[in-house]
């Protein structure tokens, strides 16, 4: 997993778009763009977004089929943020928390899935420029995309022109940019098999997962989402008109929980609920971001899962003759019973005329 370069999906602050250093090959993944020296495949990613008094944290983990050996990310983040890296355990940990039940049923069958830019702002001014574990990460403000990806420019992150527009929306809205990098430590090494997971945390007032990038994307955006809060969440859904984020874990987690999860709770701030949702977006119906709002009440729910077993109903040839020989050895069983009774009641008769004929009617 160390091989690969990060992203930052987070709710209220993340949303990934990559850069690279030099030419490559523009993609995405689900909250956001991705550039690199060739393409990736199979992207999956999960994200833990942690809610707590105003504070918003995303921990990311991103999985991938490549042979790039240079990527980067570009992430627009509500306000400036903290990096680090994190440990990939915790997600193990939350896909054991919220598996879902397992029933098992036979089918008879027939025979045989924060404000906009104040007015005079520099275009451009970097906040932080720091080297996190193998992350090269810089933050930036910008009043428009062509300052900010000026910059990315001059400091060997090309940005393509279609994922430079779409940043306009965020930076209107004071977002910073969070971009990060990452080289592979050997040569001939390549990102394939995952990104080293990484954790942002942020202030925030109206908690937000970043999806409007990933319209840009080629394929469908796939997304597992854990919410941790005081409450349950709800989500909205940034594909009006596609298939909405679907529910399939809700739940407290407490003391016994946690201890039973200790890369979890190295992270959490203690009890809270969980609430975990799975989507999969095609990129022309996004629009928006996912807005995450509290839910009316905190209601306990598990997905199912159903294993089918497939059972005949009607009777072939093998049933067939299994009852037959079922009937078979009952007939036999039965008669023999019956002869056997037949002969040990005719042995019993033999006797007791025997003994008659020998005493002899009124002898002693």
């Amino acid at each position: 997993m160390r091989n690969m370069v990060a992203k930052l999906m987070v709710l209220p602050v993340v949303a990934a778009g990559v850069l690279l250093a030099g030419p490559g090959v523009a993609g995405a993944c689900a909250c956001g763009a991705v550039v690199a020296d060739e393409r990736l495949q199979s992207v999956r990613e999960t994200a833990l977004v942690q809610l707590t008094d105003g504070t918003e944290a995303v921990t990311l983990n991103v999985a991938a089929q490549t042979t790039a050996t240079r990527a980067a990310f570009l992430m627009p983040v509500p306000a400036r943020a903290r990096f680090e890296l994190a440990d990939a355990d915790v997600f193990t940990e939350l896909d054991d928390l919220s598996r879902p039940r397992v029933e098992y049923r036979d089918v008879e069958i027939d025979g045989d899935g924060s404000g906009g830019a104040a007015p005079g702002a520099p275009p451009v001014t970097v906040t932080d420029h720091i080297d996190v574990g193998p992350y090269e990460v810089a933050q930036l403000t910008g009043t428009d995309s062509a300052a900010v990806t000026g910059w990315l420019g001059d400091n060997d992150f090309e940005l393509p022109a279609a994922l430079a527009d779409a940043l306009d929306p965020y930076l209107a809205e004071g977002w910073l940019m969070v971009a990060v990098r990452l080289t592979p430590e050997q040569t001939g090494q390549t990102f394939d098999g995952g990104l080293p997971s990484m954790r942002l945390t942020f202030a925030t007032d109206e908690p937000v997962y970043p999806m409007r990038l990933s319209a840009t994307a080629e394929y469908a955006q796939p997304l597992r989402l854990y919410v941790l809060a005081d409450h349950q969440v709800d989500v909205s859904n940034p594909a009006p008109e596609g298939t909405e984020p679907a529910l399939t874990f809700a739940g407290p987690v407490g003391e016994r929980e946690l201890r039973a999860h200790p890369a979890l709770a190295e992270i959490a701030d203690g009890p809270g609920f969980l609430t975990r949702y799975d989507a999969s977006f095609e990129p022309a119906q996004i629009t928006e971001d996912i807005r995450l709002t509290p839910a009316q009440r905190d209601e306990p729910y598990r997905a199912v899962v159903v294993e089918t077993n497939y059972v005949s109903g009607g009777m072939g040839f093998d049933d067939e003759l299994t009852i037959w020989l079922a009937g078979s050895a009952g007939v036999i069983v039965f008669a023999g019973a019956g002869l056997l009774w037949w002969r040990v009641h005719r042995a019993r008769r033999a006797r007791t005329s025997h003994f008659a004929t020998a005493e002899g009617p009124g002898q002693p």
